[in-house]
């Protein structure tokens, strides 16, 4: 992609957007964000790319594939409604969950384009700005994209069934209701199982069996704010910086391991950026006396369910932070009223799992305590296996279910 391409979309969509501003997201999706993927070698019209499509209950406007691989997702809000969080957010957990590591989430004025699954680069920048991002935005083209999926592999049959998982299911469903001859009887039970199933399926076909998840997605997560980069200080997007904070991915790059390139480094956010985000306040605290063993560095996912299928995951390279970001993302959706300390083994010795304070309840002090974001204290002493214990038992207490992947063990 030549420079003169993308000055020329961007002078065409800045004329427009100065004479008549899209008013739907329709309009916006013809009049700028379509433009912006022809620019980019992508067709929007053709039978390959996707319009409109739920990914792992996540609602995208556009999913471009290369060879039947789906290649790029791209979410759209009305022209100048500024960027939703949460749905940023689900953004890169569907880049987690699928292994498709690009997307461009637009309202046609301001662009966060994101580049990796659970260590995603992010560059934030508004319309008029975007030449200044050639070399990133050249990493989006069909032909670089198309570049990386010639060589099949694995992962990117991950792909093609994490995109089709509802009509796969669908169909499963459909299956075994016409053999079981029962008419809608037990639909939801088959749903269900055939849900399941299509998600093992995707965990399968990953590297090593393992499904890369967008860890410390914790509740509240810690916050990165992108800053919308502008060049026109005197046009009327000069107004004070808008900002999407979004929860930090962990340390994983796509399945080519070339993710990180995506980016030029002035477009990265700034090391001290990434310094604050880590001392959020959301963030758990660790205890300074804490014997903390950060040596099975690894992979340790955890994918949550309830009664009807997968609602989220979590997941770190430390298996002590995993069970760290578990805890945090369950104290949020549903494990409350946990009377403290509390431990899922009975008995007087019962060593505590949560409490109040650093340590058991015959007060002697916790192993290796991290303060979570209530303010109680979680033990993560042990090894993976040890943990994964707890994972599991706090899962059931908050009437959920969970699969682990990785290392545990």
């Amino acid at each position: 992609m030549s420079a003169f391409d993308l000055d020329a979309f961007v002078g065409r969509a800045r004329a427009l957007v100065e004479s008549a501003p899209p008013a739907t997201r329709r309009e916006t999706r013809a009049w700028l964000v379509d433009p912006l993927l022809e620019t980019l070698g992508w067709d929007v019209h053709a039978d390959s790319c996707l319009r409109d499509p739920t990914v792992d209950g996540t609602r995208l406007e556009y999913v471009t594939a290369v060879d039947g691989v789906p290649a790029l997702l791209v979410a759209v809000e009305p022209y100048g409604e500024s960027l939703d969080r949460d749905r940023a957010v689900s953004l890169l957990e569907t880049m987690a969950w699928t292994g498709i590591d690009r997307a461009i989430y637009t309202d046609g004025r301001d662009y966060l384009l994101l580049a990796g699954t659970t260590d995603a680069d992010r560059l934030a920048c508004r319309l008029p700005a975007l030449p200044d991002h050639e070399s990133a935005l050249a990493h989006y083209t069909r032909e670089t994209v198309g570049q990386r999926l010639e060589r099949h592999a694995r992962p990117f049959v991950a792909r093609q069934l994490a995109v089709a998982r509802d009509d796969l299911v669908e169909s499963i469903v459909d299956e075994l209701t016409a053999v079981t001859d029962r008419s809608d009887a037990y639909r939801s039970e088959f749903d269900s199982a055939a849900d399941r199933f299509v998600e093992r399926l995707v965990a399968a076909f990953t590297d090593d069996g393992q499904r890369p998840v967008s860890g410390e997605l914790e509740a509240g997560g810690a916050d990165v704010s992108f800053e919308f980069s502008e060049t026109d200080a005197s046009s009327d997007e000069s107004e004070a910086a808008q900002r999407v904070d979004e929860a930090t991915p962990t340390d994983e790059t796509g399945a080519d391991g070339d993710a990180g390139a995506a980016h030029d480094s002035e477009s990265r956010p700034s090391a001290a950026d990434g310094d604050a985000a880590r001392a959020g306040a959301s963030r758990p605290e660790q205890n300074d006396t804490a014997d903390i063993d950060d040596a099975d560095d690894g992979e340790y996912v955890v994918r949550f369910f309830n009664e009807r299928g997968s609602i989220g995951a979590i997941g770190h390279s430390q298996s002590d932070q995993a069970l760290v970001s578990a805890a945090e993302y369950l104290f949020e959706r549903g494990l409350s009223g946990v009377t403290v300390p509390w431990s899922p083994e009975d008995g007087d010795d019962a060593r505590a799992v949560l409490n109040e304070s650093p340590t058991h309840p015959d007060g002697t002090s916790m192993t290796a305590p991290r303060k979570l974001s209530n303010g109680l204290y979680l033990e993560t002493a042990g090894d993976a296996g040890d943990r994964a214990d707890r994972v599991e038992a706090l899962v059931a207490r908050a009437g959920l279910r969970a699969m682990l992947t990785g290392d545990w063990g």
